[in-house]
């Protein structure tokens, strides 16, 4: 299975002037959109996350790009329920779609598993903290793991202690959970996080605690 990330996820913040209502303006914002693309047979074509309203254009040209139409999509996975990760979901008619321990199919049935849903060549895991619930996606390809971390891991707010929303204990304890196993993260927001990087993060991940 071939890992592309069709999308990096953004999210500029930045603070209000002259609006005082405003917590802050974000000009532009997208959940990271990621491509698990079959290469051998009995592997299927998945899609972790779809991004916000108004990446429709962007998400379809990337997929032709790859030579696959919405169609050709078997699993949306969500890893939460915000709107810059899910919006586009309605491009992918034919697919089962999850999040959490449901798959909806297109037939209207909807299978419901005790622990979080079964998906093919991947693995589920829960991850709260950000939000409850939240899951990120684990792949094993090229010899290496991925972990798909939706908003489990947001780089640059670990780095400035200021993790979750607001700062958590299930944030901390997800975020270990994903450094402990990753070779390579592909967060919600942010460009991928590998090698020195990871390593980095890691540390920082460590540090962080709940006042």
């Amino acid at each position: 299975m071939k890992i592309i990330l069709l999308k990096q996820g953004v999210h500029p913040d930045k603070v209000p002037e002259g609006h005082p209502e405003l917590m802050n303006i974000i000009p532009e914002i997208c959940g990271a959109i990621t491509l698990l693309k079959a290469e051998k047979e009995g592997e299927s074509n998945i899609i972790v996350d779809t991004g916000n309203f108004g990446f429709e254009q962007e998400l379809l040209d990337a997929l032709a790009k790859e030579g696959l139409k919405p169609e050709d999509i078997k699993y949306v996975i969500n890893t939460h329920g915000h709107y810059d990760h899910l919006s586009n979901n309605y491009l992918f008619k034919n697919a089962d779609r999850t999040f959490g321990k449901g798959i909806w199919h297109p037939d209207k049935s909807i299978d419901v598993y005790k622990e979080l849903a079964e998906i093919p060549g991947v693995k589920l895991i829960s991850t709260p903290g950000h939000v409850n619930p939240h899951i990120s996606v684990v792949v094993k390809s090229e010899g290496k793991t991925f972990v798909i971390a939706g908003d489990a891991i947001q780089e640059e707010y670990i780095k400035k202690g200021l993790f979750g929303v607001p700062p958590n204990q299930d944030y901390i304890d997800s975020a270990k959970k994903i450094v402990d196993i990753a070779d390579v993260i592909i967060p919600g927001h942010g460009k991928i996080i590998e090698g020195k990087d990871l390593e980095e993060l890691k540390k920082a991940v460590y540090k962080m605690e709940v006042e």
